[in-house]
């Protein structure tokens, strides 16, 4: 579709929208080229109204987040990249002395829901205050660590599914390790979630989540520019092994290409030194894809979502 077509449509419907605009300000790699529009809808309405509209145009789409874990190409996206501004404020759906339901939008922060909802004296959503980018990735990704994964709390997911608003059952949802129907299936465009929490004692729910804080701190790379670990762990019944120590053992740590580095802090970490190119993150994941399956017959299978063309 050319994109003055895009551009009267955005404009005919009052949607928040900018044009050639640079992605890397907005992914923790700070890596990535330009998109054609970037879209930020206001509501489940608007979301729906794009998804209609681009599904009957053909129009390329990407939903971003908050760019925690993806890589853009240095080409950037051909089509509209669409930012969710659904609010950052979570609502309370059902509150009792035993248990909190919750409704978050996927446009608040992870680890700031995490922290406030952690705060109202309800256990569960400590690890997510260790959980960079939106919650809306958090769901997508089934995302989990210290023991707990998200899924452990929904009850229910909003999405946008042909080009309406539903209710998702966690049941429907297909969440596995690192997984879901949303990962599976871009074309349903998450909007939130409720989530479903027990009651706990204050000062263990503080002092977790200063241990979490702690422990991610000591295990991954100091200021540094990065989207999280980029492989998957590998089944147990595949190999009891991390995939940091697959990579370890294949000889790849503190490996450089251009500005970007297999991290020497955690190797599953490929990290931006400055100056580096989406090229360049691209070129390491596929060495370490390469000599981990040379050295071991084990395909890692990626985490990092890699967005354009490569």
């Amino acid at each position: 579709m050319e994109p003055r077509a895009i551009g009267a449509f955005l404009d005919d419907h009052k949607l928040t929208f900018k044009r050639d605009f640079p992605l890397f300000d907005y992914t923790t790699f700070r890596i990535g080229g330009h998109a054609d529009f970037f879209v930020m809808p206001q509501n489940t309405r608007e979301l729906a109204l794009l998804q209609g509209f681009c599904r009957q145009n053909h129009v390329p789409v990407f939903i971003l987040g908050g760019g925690s874990n993806i890589l853009v190409s240095d080409a950037g996206f051909r089509g509209i990249v669409i930012h969710p501004d659904l609010g950052e404020e979570f609502r309370i759906v059902e509150q009792s002395a035993s248990h909190l339901r919750v409704f978050v939008p996927a446009s608040a922060r992870a680890p700031l829901a995490g922290k406030r909802i952690s705060a109202l004296g309800f256990q569960g959503l400590e690890f997510l205050t260790t959980i960079p980018g939106h919650f809306g990735g958090s769901i997508i990704q089934n995302a989990g660590c210290y023991g707990h994964e998200l899924t452990d709390s929904i009850v229910s997911v909003e999405a946008v599914i042909d080009a309406e608003p539903r209710i998702l059952d966690k049941r429907e949802c297909a969440f596995s390790y690192r997984n879901s129907l949303f990962k599976q299936n871009p074309a349903i465009w998450v909007s939130g979630a409720t989530l479903e929490i027990p009651a706990g004692n204050a000062a263990e729910i503080t002092a977790r989540i200063d241990d979490y804080k702690a422990r991610r701190i000591a295990s991954q790379p100091k200021n540094r520019r990065s989207a999280g670990s980029i492989f998957k762990n590998p089944a147990k019944e595949v190999s009891e092994k991390k995939a940091w120590q697959l990579i370890d053992e294949a000889g790849l740590r503190g490996v450089i290409e251009g500005g970007c580095e297999i991290s020497a802090e955690h190797c599953n970490f490929i990290v931006n030194n400055g100056g580096g190119k989406a090229a360049d993150v691209h070129a390491l994941a596929s060495l370490i894809e390469t000599k981990v399956f040379e050295t071991t017959g084990i395909r890692l299978e990626r985490e990092v979502v890699f967005v354009g063309e490569f």
